[in-house]
């Protein structure tokens, strides 16, 4: 809880998120600047600091931003700590490759305050396009990776990184993951240092600073010095150790799967030694050598990929068991069971359940479940955005309709339909670019606002310069509203409450060179449907921006002010099924018999109300 985490209490236990365990660390670490774009599963870290920066002002006063991106917001904790200050950049594991170009290149001019970079990672993909380890980026970036186990160690080892970081002069990767950011854990509490913030004097280091090719050829030599430094550090650390056991069979557990270990050893009443492991990189090869060489065997227990396990291969000191082998699984990520039997399997016994026939026997009551995809909510201004885009589609026949990372991708679901593409974040304009010069079908791209300000402007004037012929439709609701309603710069707030200039989205479009630019509210579905068409008649990309606040936001402001009024379906109804079979709000029910409109879920946004052909749809009462 947000209390929890300024608690000025040092060894009071308190009940934290993950990721609020994070930003505890963060704030006992001193923390000066603080940037991150919101993704989940890191969200939270970055939430929990907005508010802590109002509620510690004048006691442990520091900055906090949401950036327009992750390259910005990593490249803004670079410029604090270049300065001296102590910064943290937070998103999640796809960010990473967003801030990928100036990881590398900071690698080689190193921290001065200290930096930590927290990842994110999302085995089995419960938010995310991918399933990326991020532990690859530390290997290729030659950077620090060390992954807590608990959430209590997520606290510790959050403020552990600021330590090390400027112990070594190295930028920190903290790799967290779904499972450790979202658990909940008693936390022991430090002191929360008092401090102002304070601003500095520039003190120029161009021979480090600047990473021309002359003085890069001279700082990876030393980035390679401070790799090895911070190894031998890590073969004695407090974050690795072993726990002695009985046989010459040991498991080398990396992380929160050193949690799962234990209690799957407990399960299978065995009493094995095991290496846990915290330091990804740079491994701590002389701590693997003394346990790997005691042993016949050695299981390594991970998520996602065979980072560690490849890399004991190579050692040649026992015979391995992991993912490579088919000991343990090879994809999505971990639970108890799954590592208990991957152990039991690699010790040639039985687990102490039958764990494939619960998985099974849960599948099998799973399908008996009515289905329940994830759907837009009740008023969404995006579904009565694809409305009119399928209204418009039907009347060409057919059209491409890329769309981009956000909440309406659920665009995809069926009667609406209207998203035939989705990569990353940004693409849609991307895509739109390539298939305007190959395609005969019209293009109806659709783009998120913050979306678009993270990474659809440099491809809307690759569109503009090349002169490709699409429709962008940007979806402004006026929020970052996926991950939980956060800021961005087009809504005129910031992260830690202030108000902030609202950069207008027309603007940015006009000043790429778009020259059919127009605004209109997704709800007038008709003036909607009419802009579309025209914008599709337009020689070269148009941009239609369909901007109507956020419907959770929207009727919360509405329900304060006692404003909103429902809509009920009306004796007129004759069942042409058009408000559900075309426009599906998850508000409008149909029993078989009669549709209705469930007054606990109506926002008043009357869009099913315009498109009834028999005006059977109309105003029940004030809420």
């Amino acid at each position: 809880m947000l209390n929890d985490v300024v608690r000025d209490a040092e060894g009071e236990k308190v009940f934290l998120l993950g990721n609020e365990a994070i930003a505890r660390g963060a704030i006992e670490a001193g923390i000066d600047v603080f940037a991150a774009y919101p993704g989940t599963p890191s969200s939270e870290i970055a939430d929990t600091l907005s508010d802590a920066c109002r509620l510690l002002r004048g006691k442990m006063d520091f900055y906090m931003e949401y950036s327009a991106n992750e390259k910005v917001a990593f490249e803004v904790a670079v410029g604090a700590s270049l300065a001296g200050k102590r910064a943290m950049a937070t998103m999640k594991h796809v960010g990473v490759n967003v801030a990928a170009d100036p990881l590398f290149s900071f690698a080689y001019v190193g921290a001065r305050g200290g930096f930590v970079l927290v990842t994110a990672d999302d085995p089995s993909m419960h938010s995310s396009q991918n399933e990326q380890d991020n532990r690859w980026y530390g290997k290729a970036a030659k950077l620090p990776v060390v992954e807590p186990s608990s959430v209590q160690e997520a606290k510790d080892y959050a403020k552990l990184c600021f330590e090390l970081s400027e112990k070594f002069g190295l930028p920190m990767i903290l790799r967290t993951y779904t499972r450790l950011s979202h658990a909940s854990g008693v936390v022991e509490l430090g002191k929360i240092p008092e401090k102002e913030f304070s601003r500095v004097e520039w003190e120029r280091h161009p021979e480090t600073d600047v990473v021309l090719p002359a003085h890069a050829r001279k700082l990876k030599p030393i980035l390679l010095e401070k790799l090895e430094r911070i190894e031998r550090h890590f073969n004695s650390s407090e974050v690795n150790w072993v726990d002695e056991g009985d046989g010459d069979v040991g498991i080398i557990a990396c992380g929160l799967s050193y949690a799962y270990t234990k209690e799957a050893l407990e399960n299978l009443n065995l009493n094995l030694p095991v290496l846990k492991l915290s330091s990804m990189h740079p491994l701590p090869e002389r701590l693997i050598e003394n346990f790997a060489s005691q042993m016949k065997k050695v299981i390594v227990v991970e998520e996602v990929d065979p980072f560690v396990e490849l890399h004991v291969r190579a050692m040649g000191l026992a015979e391995v068991y992991g993912k490579m082998n088919g000991y343990m699984p090879m994809n999505y990520e971990y639970n108890v069971g799954r590592v208990e039997t991957g152990i039991a399997k690699a010790l040639g016994i039985k687990p102490s359940r039958d764990y494939e026939g619960i998985v099974a026997e849960s599948q099998k009551l799973a399908a008996k479940a009515p289905p329940r995809p994830p759907v837009l909510c009740p008023g969404c201004p995006h579904s009565a955005s694809f409305y009119a885009i399928r209204r418009v589609v039907d009347e060409l026949g057919d059209a491409a309709l890329p769309s981009d990372i956000g909440c309406y991708t659920l665009g995809i679901n069926k009667p609406l339909e209207g998203v035939d593409i989705t990569i990353c974040m940004g693409a849609s304009v991307g895509v739109s670019n390539g298939l305007a010069h190959v395609l005969n079908n019209k293009i109806i791209a659709t783009i998120g606002d913050s979306t678009f300000i993270h990474a659809g402007i440099p491809p809307l004037i690759n569109a503009v310069y090349n002169h490709a012929d699409f429709v962008l439709v940007i979806l402004d609701n006026s929020t970052t509203g996926m991950t939980g309603h956060q800021p961005h710069p087009g809504t005129g707030f910031r992260g830690c409450g202030e108000a902030g200039k609202a950069v207008r989205i027309e603007d940015i479009v006009r000043g790429c060179g778009v020259e059919f630019v127009e605004v209109v509210n997704p709800y007038n579905v008709r003036k909607m449907v009419d802009v579309l068409r025209r914008a599709l008649n337009h020689d070269g990309v148009a941009v239609v921006i369909a901007r109507q606040p956020c419907a959770i936001l929207w009727s919360r402001a509405r329900r304060r002010e006692g404003k909103i009024v429902t809509y009920k379906v009306t004796e007129d109804c004759t069942l042409c099924m058009e408000c559900v079979n075309t426009f599906a709000c998850p508000a409008l029910i149909f029993d078989g018999e009669k549709v209705s409109i469930d007054q606990s879920l109506c926002v008043g946004c009357a869009v099913c109300a315009k498109i009834c052909p028999n005006r059977a749809i109309k105003p029940a009462k004030s809420n």
